[in-house]
């Protein structure tokens, strides 16, 4: 095998800790991991809240990529890094920083449009740099998406309005029914403030266009969470049918029986596990009871006296990848069949619904309505920005708190001058301290969930997180990525830490089997008197550190590596 040599810099250790570079915000989540395996849940719980702002919500809603990425999945499985999260904030002493930010006022004055996580997270750090910041929004409730898309099963509602109280905190102003749904209304705050962030979210359901969608009986997922959310529908008749594959659909489904439908099925046109829901979502929804109907497809509804009685669909079958990846869903011609049912719930997407943008004010909109961004967040129109769901359509919550928090800092720009600092980069000689035994076969702890008979009601939470116990043994399987190991020119390639590695990480490779780069020719890279080199695969090393402890020259060394934004 031939070896290529890469020169590492700040940035490639920054990208090699997999977790950290796959979140949006850049969360530190081996740094707050190893905060929990000491025991010291209050550090851990503030780091949370310098990057990602609202752990104890995320502890519970994300959809974590940090997890897709992290490298213990190649392993077993990955870290539950997203209930560790949870864990921070449900075992710390103070649920908040406790340390007071000092504030100096700028005197400029910003209306966010949107209370939702990409909107709060505009705000408080627009408040958090002396801003003035009032927020505009249209429902009864602030929280958007989290108040009304998500259950309290699943976000219980006091998590939200502490998370708002703490906001408000900072002097951010929060107006409830208060809409900027006209031109006329948005041109208002264009002459009265300094600068605007339209983050008005994702709000208007995707139609499916077949027969039968106008019927009585149907409404569509976004609708339904709203109404549900805010007490309007209280209780739902027998059978439910909900159609669509993701977490809003399930949300339907799991709420459904919580207002007493007798049954509830999901039909979504391809496989089970192509759902975009999360697995424990869909787990939890079979262990409700709720059918499952994949690789099916709805084709009309059937009504009588203008009330929806059936729903006729058809089968698939897994056809050719679309440009995705995911094969394309194919219709099993003659498979066509009905259900009856007294509820349909389509929950196939959702798009923005801002009527209140017109060109002739300056902001320019693409095809589908949504206004056009430049790299800042600025649209064309100077001194208004955009992010989260109404640029690009419905994303997860972390994905609109990172829009969010890069929009304050452009803004902050825009209004001042005072541009971002670049990352500040980190090493320290050092090897993790507390490794417990055996902790790269531990298994991947489990999540308490309610017991089935107890989940009835509506806002009884059904994932309880985990024990303090199964906690400390979470956190102990992290495999600390942020910790390198570093050879030197004392190396006298005696090949002991080979011999002591217990996965085979580390290799003598021959000279001749390593190629440069043209960029690194000019450079010593390997010394002269060396016949070979040291390899070390990044992707199997568990930070156990007996290379370092085995080498007879001191050559092995362990730096502990940390990055912060400007």
């Amino acid at each position: 095998m031939e070896y290529t040599l890469i020169k590492t810099d700040d940035h490639w250790f920054r990208q090699n800790i997999n977790c950290q570079y796959a979140c949006p915000v850049n969360t530190p989540a081996m740094n707050y991991i190893e905060l929990i395996a000491e025991e010291n849940f209050d550090a851990s719980l503030n780091l949370n809240f310098m990057a990602n702002l609202f752990p104890p919500i995320l502890g519970r809603v994300c959809t974590h990529p940090c997890e897709t990425a992290c490298r213990r999945g190649a392993i077993d499985s990955p870290i539950a890094i997203c209930t560790l999260k949870r864990s921070a904030a449900d075992f710390a002493l103070h649920p908040f920083p406790q340390k007071k930010v000092a504030v100096k006022k700028t005197g400029k004055r910003i209306a966010i449009i949107g209370s939702g996580p990409c909107g709060l997270a505009a705000a408080h750090d627009l408040a958090v740099k002396g801003h003035d910041v009032i927020i505009y929004e249209a429902l009864p409730v602030a929280g958007g998406m989290l108040s009304v898309g998500i259950p309290p099963y699943r976000l219980p509602r006091s998590i939200i309005e502490n998370t708002l109280q703490w906001i408000k905190g900072f002097g951010v102003e929060i107006l409830i029914n208060t809409p900027v749904n006209t031109p006329e209304k948005f041109e208002e705050l264009l002459q009265t403030f300094d600068a605007v962030y339209i983050a008005a979210g994702a709000h208007k359901s995707s139609r499916m266009d077949i027969p039968g969608e106008d019927l009585e009986g149907v409404i569509h997922g976004v609708s339904f969470m709203k109404e549900t959310n805010l007490g309007t529908i209280k209780n739902v008749p027998k059978s439910v049918v909900v159609i669509g594959g993701g977490f809003t659909a399930i949300d339907c489904a799991r709420t459904s029986l919580r207002l007493d439908a007798g049954k509830a099925s999901i039909v979504y046109r391809r496989t089970r596990e192509e759902m975009p829901a999360g697995e424990m979502e869909v787990q939890m929804a079979e262990e409700e009871g709720i059918e499952m109907l994949c690789l099916t497809s709805p084709v009309r509804l059937i009504g009588k006296d203008g009330k929806v009685t059936h729903i006729e669909c058809v089968r698939n079958e897994p056809g050719k990848p679309d440009e995705s990846g995911r094969r394309r869903p194919e219709v099993i011609e003659g498979s066509n069949f009905t259900i009856p049912v007294d509820l349909v719930i389509p929950a196939i997407g959702q798009a923005p619904d801002i009527v209140f943008l017109s060109e002739r004010l300056g902001v320019k909109v693409n095809k589908w309505g949504m206004p056009l961004i430049d790299e800042t967040g600025m649209t064309s129109r100077k001194g208004v920005f955009a992010g989260g769901d109404c640029v690009t359509g419905p994303r997860n919550v972390i994905e609109v708190i990172a829009d969010g928090r890069k929009a304050a800092g452009s803004i902050h720009t825009f209004l001042t001058g005072q541009e971002k600092g670049d990352y500040q980069f980190y090493y320290k000689h050092q090897s993790p301290s507390k490794r417990v035994s055996d902790y790269e076969v531990a298994p991947r702890q489990k999540q308490e969930s309610l017991p089935l008979d107890k989940r009835g009601c509506l806002d009884a939470e059904s994932e309880l997180g985990f024990s303090m116990e199964n906690t400390l043994k979470e956190a102990n399987r992290c495999l600390l990525c942020h910790y390198n190991i570093f050879i030197d020119e004392k190396c006298i390639l005696c090949g002991g830490c080979i011999d002591v590695c217990p996965y085979n990480c580390i290799s003598m490779v021959s000279r001749e089997n390593i190629s440069l780069p043209d960029s690194l020719r000019n450079e010593e890279n390997i010394p002269e008197e060396w016949d070979a080199a040291m390899i070390i695969d990044e992707e199997k090393c568990i930070r156990c550190g007996l290379c370092v402890k085995r080498c007879p020259t001191r050559a092995i060394t362990m730096k502990r590596f940390a990055y912060s934004e400007g």
